[in-house]
């Protein structure tokens, strides 16, 4: 009897010691990417950079023809100066503001829990994915997220925000060509027309 019980302890150890730990996003990378608004029902398509160093992205919608009842933009956060340039991707008008939401790096959190892997494409393009939730605690959000692996570069996240009243809102976001590191630095200075 105490064998078999050591027996499962033991594998239930091995099991427990290969479940991967959150691994550090690329600091520098570039891509494109589409967010789903479950609630509103919109989905955008936009290009992304991302700077984990210096706190910053910069977000420019993809012009879509056939949603011309919408606006279109190029939003450079600089979180570091705290300054957002937003700019109309139509009529050209920018706008300078503050950060009207909090810095959220694309990393897996420290505590996060580890929920899975699974594998992306076949044959020699086989890709390994893990997945990580951040559930736990009073915070109004939640968030899923599922990464490379061991490259960890992000390809969902599920973002759930609670708000009063128990409402709830829900995002997905969903990562492509992504490339490590920025091909033009010049995308982190403000528009000239913003300043």
């Amino acid at each position: 009897m105490r064998l078999a019980v050591l027996v499962v302890l033991f594998f239930v150890s091995v099991i427990y010691a290969q479940q991967p730990e959150p691994c550090q996003t690329p600091p520098l990378w570039e891509g494109r990417a589409s967010a789903y608004d479950h609630g509103k029902g919109v989905h955008n398509r936009f290009n992304i950079s991302y700077d984990y160093t210096n706190r910053r992205k910069r977000i420019v919608d993809e012009l879509d023809a056939n949603l011309s009842n919408r606006t279109f933009q190029d939003i450079l956060m600089l979180y570091n100066e705290n300054a957002f340039y937003v700019t109309d991707l139509v009529t050209g008008r920018c706008r300078r503001t503050e950060p009207f939401f909090p810095w959220q790096p694309y990393e897996i959190p420290p505590d996060a829990t580890f929920e899975g892997e699974y594998t992306i494409g076949g044959g020699e393009c086989l890709i390994t994915a893990v997945e990580f939730s951040d559930r736990v605690g009073p915070s109004p959000f939640t968030w899923l997220g599922s990464f490379t692996y061991p490259s960890c570069i992000p390809v969902r996240e599920v973002i759930v925000t609670r708000g009063p009243e128990a409402i709830e809102t829900s995002v997905t976001n969903s990562f492509y060509d992504i490339r490590a590191g920025i091909v033009s630095p010049s995308i982190w200075n403000p528009p000239p027309n913003c300043e």
